[in-house]
């Protein structure tokens, strides 16, 4: 049995048992499940905004490590990274219009 580690963004990693190679865990219904979940997440929060690439997913294989598993009930706070990782975004955006050189 494989062991994974799953982020989104800047998110903490999550470990994923998986009974398959890295490719067959990326095309898996666990992946495309995550991803549509943040997807919907972040449609019903910014309809009118595509803010998929600031929390892009990430996949790597397990190395040892302590990490938490991924179950249902972390989805919670990684939806929530995920808000705090656009808002970061979204306030450096806006820092960088304000600075002093932005018109050259």
């Amino acid at each position: 049995m494989g062991k994974y580690l799953v982020s989104f963004g800047d998110s903490n990693k999550y470990e994923v048992d998986f009974p398959g190679t890295l490719d067959q865990f990326t095309n898996s219904d666990i992946v495309k499940g995550l991803k549509e979940k943040v997807e919907e997440f972040l449609k019903e929060k910014f309809p009118a905004g595509n803010f998929s690439n600031i929390v892009p997913l990430h996949i790597e294989e397990a190395n040892g490590g302590d990490y938490e598993k991924l179950d249902m009930s972390k989805i919670g706070g990684v939806l929530q990274n995920v808000m705090t990782q656009i808002g970061v975004e979204k306030f450096t955006d806006k820092l960088n219009l304000n600075a002093p050189f932005d018109k050259l």
